[in-house]
């Protein structure tokens, strides 16, 4: 008996081996037949979760073979090669190439040329929105959609990120900026000429959440200690109150940040299991699950009965929910316009809020980080700031006037050095779903294969020195400094260096994404293709203006008044610090430089590229800083 049933196991695997050398052999075959470079691996380009989970128990001791780090294929195995090695992998394959495994064929993409075609032939190259099912959890949005359904979604919502949306944006992140400045002035220890902030990764995802929910949603949030008779009439229980109404036993913005910061279970596990698991995390991160649902149930139904008695928004909000929940009083027969369901209106408030959110907090997080690691930088970017605000009050700032030119400054610059350095997404996903499709690049035709998993690499093409100014790296022994945060290769000495983006557009559905303070005049101008933060084309991200608009307003208003240093007290005391010399200094600061860029550097991808840890920085009045002539 024992001896069939070996025979039969043995079977088994050599049926499973077959088939898939079988499988292997067949897009080995087609990668031939492409064009293009390729690599075999074992492993899947996008691998399945198993791999996910365990890949560091394999590669993790590999890599401490210091012989292993030249090879390739551990390079190609690996979860995030397109954050570690983005240019490792371009540099020994090409910029566009091919990972070839038995079960996939994927392919990489770090040229403009290419990335343009793979975003603007949406019907060629489709999004795979089985791979947002981590962020899919109320259903179907603007996200998680493709075809005629993802036109509907964004019809809808789309024109509330519109150009007369902005200034709601810039008012409600100044007001914002300042409350974040308040709170840490109120920290333990601290005054409001110098503040002590242990991480200010926390906060600056608050304040983009009251951001995003009042300047969207209507619905404006207080900061800890805050006296909710702020609010007035527009206080709402549960939502911007700590009082609850009787179906709650969470505030909205409890519930939304333990979702946001638990979301990755949700992706591991089905609500199913979370509902019988003992550990207390699950058991906390359902109950968010079902109370943020209620939220925007309860949202919906508000804006509802607003618009049934004919009141108008709140004076300072963009409405998201309104064009939302119009939109869900239609039915698909209907011909004033698109339509959405009630959960559809549920699942894109979400989204709306996620994206958004998530966004403008790591970039907001790294630019300060960046700007107490860079203190000549920093200067630089306060006399920009000095020489177009003056001494005029942030209330007197104007979004018409004030905005552009401060963008088109060292404040820009640091915006969108710290978006090319870190972007918030390492790549973006495409798949040709049907019979493979020409490739044109630099003067050659090839032919993606069919079922191609294809990544959009963010990483590759904003560190490819084809495509960027750089000059020879002051950190390490690289002939470029793409790996380093150089925020003045934006500016207009270097703007002669690049090509001016070609005049290909992404057609009329992309008109939305304009906003008049973009104008370039002194930032860097760069083809199509080669800066892709926020993705391109007219899939690209609908809150983009959103997001670089709020950071501006918010950086602006805190070194307004404010420099940033990096807190150094784990190697010198202050009393130790106020006897040093000038080397000194300087020596125990760059001990704070270093474990902060070492921090940066281990930066990890779950949904969005953040930095793990964190590192302490203090906050002084202008000209009462200990650090920044030490470096000039």
């Amino acid at each position: 008996m024992l001896t069939y049933v070996t025979i039969g196991l043995v079977g088994l695997v050599v049926l499973w081996l077959s088939t898939k050398l079988a499988a292997l052999n067949r897009n080995i075959a087609a990668a031939k037949r492409s064009g293009l470079p390729y690599r075999i691996s074992i492993i899947d380009g996008v691998p399945g979760y198993l791999w996910i989970a365990t890949h560091n128990i394999f590669l993790g001791p590999l890599h401490k073979f210091t012989p292993s780090r030249r090879w390739l294929w551990p390079k190609l195995a690996h979860v995030h090669r397109s954050w570690y090695y983005a240019q490792e992998m371009r540099e020994a394959l090409g910029e566009v190439y091919l990972i070839v495994s038995p079960g996939q064929i994927f392919m990489s993409s770090s040229n403009p040329e290419a990335n343009v075609q793979l975003t603007t032939r949406r019907k060629d190259f489709v999004k795979p929105v089985e791979l947002y099912a981590i962020v899919d959890i109320f259903g179907p949005s603007l996200l998680t959609t493709e075809g005629d359904d993802w036109k509907r979604h964004r019809k809808i919502v789309a024109p509330a990120f519109s150009e007369k949306s902005n200034s709601l944006v810039w008012k409600e992140s100044l007001r914002q900026g300042l409350a974040m400045v308040d709170v840490w002035s109120k920290l333990e220890g601290n005054t409001s000429g110098t503040m002590k902030v242990q991480d200010t990764a926390p906060y600056t995802a608050t304040m983009a959440l009251h951001v995003i929910s009042a300047a969207g949603f209507g619905v404006r949030q207080l900061w800890a200690g805050e006296n909710e008779e702020k609010l007035g009439s527009n206080a709402i229980p549960g939502f911007n109150t700590s009082k609850l109404v009787e179906s709650h036993a969470m505030t909205f913005k409890e519930s939304l940040k333990t979702l946001l910061h638990s979301i990755i279970w949700l992706a591991i596990f089905p609500v199913s299991l979370l509902q019988i698991s003992p550990f207390e995390l699950h058991k906390k991160l359902l109950r968010s699950y079902v109370e943020c649902s209620d939220y925007f149930s309860e949202l919906s139904e508000f804006k509802v009965r607003q618009l049934e008695r004919g009141e108008t928004t709140e004076k300072g909000t963009m409405d998201v929910m309104g064009p939302l929940v119009k939109a869900s009083e239609r039915s698909p027969e209907d011909s004033k316009g698109p339509y959405l369901t009630k959960q559809e209106v549920i699942s894109n408030a979400w989204i709306i809020l996620f994206a958004g959110h998530e966004t403008s907090a790591n970039v907001a997080h790294l630019c300060l980080l960046f700007l107490a690691i860079e203190l000549e930088k920093q200067a630089r970017m306060q006399e920009d700031i000095d020489s177009i605000v003056g001494s005029r009050t942030s209330e007197e700032w104007s979004y018409d006037t004030d905005l552009g030119r401060l963008w088109n400054t060292m404040l820009g610059a640091t915006i969108n050095e710290t978006l090319r350095l870190m972007p918030p997404l390492i790549d973006f996903p495409k798949i040709v779903r049907g019979a493979p499709q020409p490739l044109t690049f630099d003067g050659k035709t090839v032919s993606v294969p069919t079922s191609t998993m294809i990544h959009v690499s963010t990483v590759g093409v904003q560190r490819n020195p084809r495509y960027w100014p750089s000059s020879p790296s002051k950190l390490s022994n690289k002939t470029h400094d793409l790996d380093d945060w150089v925020p003045e290769r934006w500016l207009s000495s270097t703007k002669e260096a690049t090509e001016k983006p070609s005049s290909t557009d992404s057609g009329s559905e992309d008109s939305e994404n304009t906003t008049s303070f973009d104008t370039n005049d002194g930032l860097l101008v760069l083809p199509k293709g080669v800066f892709i933060p926020f993705a391109e084309g007219a899939r690209a991200c609908p809150g983009r203006r959103f997001s670089q608009i709020e950071i501006t307003a918010v950086l602006a208003v805190i070194f307004k008044t404010y420099s940033l240093e990096l807190d150094v007290s784990e190697w010198a005391s202050d009393a130790q610090v106020e006897k040093m010399s000038k080397e000194e200094r300087r020596a125990v600061y760059q001990k704070g430089i270093n474990k902060a860029r070492n921090l940066i550097a281990a930066s990890q991808s779950e949904i969005f590229l953040k930095m793990r840890g964190k590192y302490p920085v203090r906050f002084v009045n202008r000209g009462e800083e200990k650090f920044m002539g030490c470096f000039s």
